[in-house]
Protein backbone atom coordinates (compact mmCIF):
# COMPACT_ATOMS: atom_id res chain seq x y z
CA UNK A 1 0.00 0.00 0.00
CA UNK A 2 1.36 3.17 -1.07
CA UNK A 3 0.45 6.67 1.14
CA UNK A 4 0.97 10.11 -0.36
CA UNK A 5 1.84 12.35 2.19
CA UNK A 6 1.20 16.11 0.94
CA UNK A 7 4.09 18.39 0.05
CA UNK A 8 2.82 20.98 1.87
CA UNK A 9 3.74 19.07 5.28
CA UNK A 10 7.21 18.68 4.55
CA UNK A 11 7.47 22.30 3.08
CA UNK A 12 6.13 24.03 6.48
CA UNK A 13 8.18 21.81 9.17
CA UNK A 14 11.38 22.56 6.56
CA UNK A 15 10.21 26.39 6.69
CA UNK A 16 10.06 26.34 10.69
CA UNK A 17 12.80 24.60 11.75
CA UNK A 18 14.94 26.30 9.74
CA UNK A 19 13.64 29.39 11.32
CA UNK A 20 14.25 28.20 14.44
CA UNK A 21 17.86 27.15 13.56
CA UNK A 22 18.32 30.95 12.29
CA UNK A 23 17.17 32.49 15.64
CA UNK A 24 19.16 30.52 17.53
CA UNK A 25 22.22 31.42 15.66
CA UNK A 26 21.46 34.81 15.81
CA UNK A 27 21.33 34.80 19.55
CA UNK A 28 24.22 32.46 20.45
CA UNK A 29 26.79 33.80 18.18
CA UNK A 30 30.58 33.11 18.79
CA UNK A 31 32.70 36.10 19.29
CA UNK A 32 34.66 34.14 16.30
CA UNK A 33 31.49 34.43 14.27
CA UNK A 34 31.15 37.95 14.87
CA UNK A 35 34.78 39.07 14.22
CA UNK A 36 34.67 36.79 10.94
CA UNK A 37 31.10 38.93 9.73
CA UNK A 38 32.56 42.17 10.76
CA UNK A 39 36.35 41.61 8.89
CA UNK A 40 33.92 40.77 5.98
CA UNK A 41 32.17 43.53 6.38
CA UNK A 42 35.41 45.83 6.80
CA UNK A 43 37.05 44.02 3.58
CA UNK A 44 33.86 44.98 1.31
CA UNK A 45 33.83 48.54 2.58
CA UNK A 46 37.48 48.71 1.92
CA UNK A 47 37.12 47.24 -1.61
CA UNK A 48 34.84 49.73 -2.34
CA UNK A 49 36.76 52.59 -1.18
CA UNK A 50 39.82 51.08 -3.88
CA UNK A 51 37.66 50.68 -6.73
CA UNK A 52 37.04 54.45 -6.39
CA UNK A 53 40.40 56.55 -7.84
CA UNK A 54 40.06 60.02 -6.37
CA UNK A 55 38.43 58.37 -2.79
CA UNK A 56 41.57 56.48 -2.67
CA UNK A 57 43.86 58.78 -2.97
CA UNK A 58 42.49 61.51 -0.87
CA UNK A 59 41.31 58.86 1.83
CA UNK A 60 45.18 57.95 2.35
CA UNK A 61 45.85 61.18 2.68
CA UNK A 62 43.72 61.73 5.55
CA UNK A 63 44.69 58.65 7.09
CA UNK A 64 48.52 59.70 6.49
CA UNK A 65 47.75 63.20 8.54
CA UNK A 66 45.39 61.52 11.21
CA UNK A 67 47.74 60.84 13.80
CA UNK A 68 49.16 64.13 13.80
CA UNK A 69 45.37 65.63 14.26
CA UNK A 70 44.64 66.80 17.66
CA UNK A 71 41.34 67.72 18.17
CA UNK A 72 38.40 66.76 16.61
CA UNK A 73 37.90 70.00 15.46
CA UNK A 74 41.01 69.30 13.52
CA UNK A 75 39.92 66.04 11.76
CA UNK A 76 36.80 67.14 10.72
CA UNK A 77 38.58 70.63 9.07
CA UNK A 78 40.34 68.45 7.14
CA UNK A 79 38.39 65.58 6.90
CA UNK A 80 35.90 67.98 5.18
CA UNK A 81 39.08 69.43 3.38
CA UNK A 82 40.03 66.07 1.43
CA UNK A 83 36.83 64.21 1.08
CA UNK A 84 34.38 66.94 -0.59
CA UNK A 85 37.20 67.67 -3.34
CA UNK A 86 35.56 67.06 -6.81
CA UNK A 87 37.33 63.88 -7.61
CA UNK A 88 36.10 62.24 -4.62
CA UNK A 89 32.57 59.72 -5.26
CA UNK A 90 30.88 59.46 -2.27
CA UNK A 91 27.68 58.59 -1.83
CA UNK A 92 24.88 61.16 -0.89
CA UNK A 93 24.57 60.08 2.17
CA UNK A 94 27.96 60.33 3.14
CA UNK A 95 28.21 63.46 1.47
CA UNK A 96 25.41 64.59 4.22
CA UNK A 97 27.59 63.92 6.73
CA UNK A 98 30.13 65.91 5.86
CA UNK A 99 27.89 68.79 4.54
CA UNK A 100 28.77 71.02 8.08
CA UNK A 101 29.75 74.60 8.32
CA UNK A 102 31.88 74.95 11.35
CA UNK A 103 34.82 71.99 12.48
CA UNK A 104 33.39 73.05 15.46
CA UNK A 105 29.87 72.73 15.60
CA UNK A 106 28.23 69.44 16.38
CA UNK A 107 27.82 67.80 13.23
CA UNK A 108 31.55 68.13 12.62
CA UNK A 109 32.34 66.95 15.96
CA UNK A 110 30.21 63.74 15.24
CA UNK A 111 32.05 63.29 12.20
CA UNK A 112 35.65 63.34 13.44
CA UNK A 113 34.64 60.63 16.12
CA UNK A 114 32.68 58.25 13.82
CA UNK A 115 35.40 58.53 11.39
CA UNK A 116 38.84 58.61 13.82
CA UNK A 117 36.77 55.23 14.92
CA UNK A 118 36.00 53.59 12.08
CA UNK A 119 39.70 54.45 10.96
CA UNK A 120 41.46 53.10 13.77
CA UNK A 121 39.42 49.69 14.00
CA UNK A 122 39.84 49.04 10.45
CA UNK A 123 43.82 49.83 10.84
CA UNK A 124 43.71 47.36 13.48
CA UNK A 125 43.40 44.56 10.94
CA UNK A 126 46.48 45.68 9.39
CA UNK A 127 48.75 46.80 11.97
CA UNK A 128 50.47 44.35 14.36
CA UNK A 129 51.11 46.91 17.24
CA UNK A 130 52.35 50.39 18.40
CA UNK A 131 54.69 48.93 20.36
CA UNK A 132 57.16 45.89 20.22
CA UNK A 133 54.85 43.84 22.87
CA UNK A 134 52.42 44.62 21.03
CA UNK A 135 53.73 42.99 17.83
CA UNK A 136 55.20 40.19 19.57
CA UNK A 137 51.90 39.15 21.10
CA UNK A 138 50.66 39.69 17.50
CA UNK A 139 52.95 37.43 15.71
CA UNK A 140 53.25 34.83 18.48
CA UNK A 141 49.66 34.56 17.86
CA UNK A 142 49.99 33.92 14.43
CA UNK A 143 52.33 31.36 14.70
CA UNK A 144 50.21 29.79 16.99
CA UNK A 145 47.59 29.28 14.02
CA UNK A 146 50.58 28.05 12.21
CA UNK A 147 50.66 31.38 10.09
CA UNK A 148 54.19 33.13 8.60
CA UNK A 149 54.54 36.71 8.45
CA UNK A 150 56.02 39.51 7.18
CA UNK A 151 56.63 43.34 9.37
CA UNK A 152 57.18 46.55 7.91
CA UNK A 153 57.31 49.76 9.88
CA UNK A 154 54.90 52.83 9.38
CA UNK A 155 56.15 56.46 8.01
CA UNK A 156 57.95 55.30 5.06
CA UNK A 157 57.17 58.59 3.36
CA UNK A 158 60.52 60.31 4.31
CA UNK A 159 61.48 63.72 3.45
CA UNK A 160 64.65 64.48 4.99
CA UNK A 161 67.64 62.64 5.72
CA UNK A 162 67.40 62.59 9.13
CA UNK A 163 64.24 60.87 8.30
CA UNK A 164 65.86 58.61 6.11
CA UNK A 165 68.81 57.10 8.68
CA UNK A 166 66.10 57.15 11.44
CA UNK A 167 64.32 54.71 9.45
CA UNK A 168 67.04 52.75 9.09
CA UNK A 169 68.00 52.21 12.61
CA UNK A 170 64.40 51.64 13.19
CA UNK A 171 64.66 48.70 11.49
CA UNK A 172 68.11 47.55 12.48
CA UNK A 173 66.42 47.78 16.35
CA UNK A 174 63.13 45.91 15.15
CA UNK A 175 64.75 43.07 13.70
CA UNK A 176 67.59 42.78 16.48
CA UNK A 177 64.62 42.66 19.13
CA UNK A 178 62.67 40.33 17.11
CA UNK A 179 65.58 37.85 16.05
CA UNK A 180 66.80 38.05 20.20
CA UNK A 181 62.98 37.07 20.81
CA UNK A 182 62.56 34.49 18.29
CA UNK A 183 65.27 32.22 20.31
CA UNK A 184 62.22 31.42 23.15
CA UNK A 185 59.60 30.28 20.04
CA UNK A 186 59.62 26.85 19.08
CA UNK A 187 59.75 25.48 16.01
CA UNK A 188 56.81 24.46 13.75
CA UNK A 189 57.75 22.84 10.78
CA UNK A 190 55.08 24.47 8.49
CA UNK A 191 56.14 27.33 8.69
CA UNK A 192 59.55 27.38 9.59
CA UNK A 193 61.03 25.29 7.04
CA UNK A 194 61.05 24.14 3.47
CA UNK A 195 62.65 21.81 0.88
CA UNK A 196 64.23 20.40 4.18
CA UNK A 197 65.69 23.50 4.94
CA UNK A 198 65.00 26.29 8.10
CA UNK A 199 63.69 29.02 7.00
CA UNK A 200 64.70 32.65 8.38
CA UNK A 201 61.71 32.97 11.49
CA UNK A 202 61.85 36.92 11.29
CA UNK A 203 61.05 38.25 8.21
CA UNK A 204 60.73 42.03 7.32
CA UNK A 205 59.18 44.04 4.11
CA UNK A 206 60.87 47.28 3.06
CA UNK A 207 60.58 50.09 0.24
CA UNK A 208 63.64 51.05 -1.30
CA UNK A 209 62.44 55.47 -1.34
CA UNK A 210 62.41 54.91 2.45
CA UNK A 211 66.63 54.77 2.54
CA UNK A 212 66.71 58.04 0.43
CA UNK A 213 64.79 61.59 1.10
CA UNK A 214 65.31 62.28 -2.69
CA UNK A 215 64.48 59.01 -4.43
CA UNK A 216 64.13 60.00 -8.05
CA UNK A 217 64.43 58.37 -11.30
CA UNK A 218 65.57 61.37 -13.24
CA UNK A 219 68.29 61.24 -10.88
CA UNK A 220 68.92 57.70 -10.86
CA UNK A 221 72.76 57.73 -10.27
CA UNK A 222 72.58 59.79 -7.24
CA UNK A 223 69.47 57.77 -5.66
CA UNK A 224 71.43 55.08 -6.26
CA UNK A 225 74.48 55.63 -4.48
CA UNK A 226 72.91 56.91 -1.59
CA UNK A 227 70.24 54.14 -1.52
CA UNK A 228 72.63 51.14 -2.00
CA UNK A 229 75.01 52.09 1.01
CA UNK A 230 71.98 51.76 3.47
CA UNK A 231 70.77 48.71 2.18
CA UNK A 232 73.94 46.95 2.37
CA UNK A 233 73.99 47.76 6.31
CA UNK A 234 70.45 46.29 6.32
CA UNK A 235 71.18 43.38 4.98
CA UNK A 236 74.30 42.58 6.89
CA UNK A 237 72.76 43.02 9.69
CA UNK A 238 69.78 40.81 9.06
CA UNK A 239 72.37 37.91 7.80
CA UNK A 240 74.09 38.15 11.10
CA UNK A 241 70.64 37.75 12.99
CA UNK A 242 68.89 35.39 11.01
CA UNK A 243 66.41 37.30 9.48
CA UNK A 244 65.14 37.80 5.79
CA UNK A 245 64.62 40.93 4.08
CA UNK A 246 61.73 41.41 1.55
CA UNK A 247 61.84 44.68 -0.68
CA UNK A 248 58.09 45.65 -1.61
CA UNK A 249 58.04 46.78 -5.81
CA UNK A 250 56.14 50.44 -5.52
CA UNK A 251 54.83 52.98 -7.81
CA UNK A 252 55.30 52.49 -11.43
CA UNK A 253 57.99 54.96 -11.92
CA UNK A 254 60.26 53.38 -9.70
CA UNK A 255 60.39 50.08 -10.81
CA UNK A 256 63.29 50.62 -13.24
CA UNK A 257 65.26 52.36 -10.07
CA UNK A 258 64.31 49.56 -8.05
CA UNK A 259 65.14 46.70 -10.66
CA UNK A 260 68.47 48.31 -11.11
CA UNK A 261 69.32 48.94 -7.65
CA UNK A 262 68.58 45.76 -6.13
CA UNK A 263 70.74 43.77 -9.20
CA UNK A 264 73.32 45.95 -8.69
CA UNK A 265 73.84 44.95 -4.81
CA UNK A 266 72.63 41.22 -5.54
CA UNK A 267 75.71 40.82 -7.86
CA UNK A 268 78.23 41.91 -5.64
CA UNK A 269 80.13 38.60 -3.87
CA UNK A 270 78.88 39.66 -0.87
CA UNK A 271 75.43 38.81 -1.49
CA UNK A 272 75.79 36.99 -5.06
CA UNK A 273 74.63 33.44 -3.12
CA UNK A 274 71.61 35.02 -1.27
CA UNK A 275 68.34 33.26 -1.45
CA UNK A 276 66.23 34.49 0.62
CA UNK A 277 66.06 38.41 -0.79
CA UNK A 278 62.09 38.22 -1.89
CA UNK A 279 60.84 41.20 -4.42
CA UNK A 280 57.25 40.78 -4.29
CA UNK A 281 55.85 42.35 -7.50
CA UNK A 282 51.97 43.45 -8.11
CA UNK A 283 50.13 43.79 -11.29
CA UNK A 284 47.98 46.27 -11.85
Amino acid sequence: MVVQISNNTYEAKTQEIAKQLLAATREKRSFFAQMRDQMNWDDKILNWAMSNPGLRVQLFRFIDCLPALRSKSEISHHLQEYLTAEAVELPAALKGILNFTNPESMPGQIAAGTVSTAVETLAHKYIAGENLKQVIKTIERLRKDKMAFTLDLLGEAVITEPEAQAYLESYLDLISQLTAEAKNWKTIPEIDQADGETLPVIQASVKLTAFYSQFNPFDDQGSQERVTERIRTLLRHAKEKGAAIHFDMEQYVYKDLTFAILKQILMEEEYRSATEIPLPLKSV
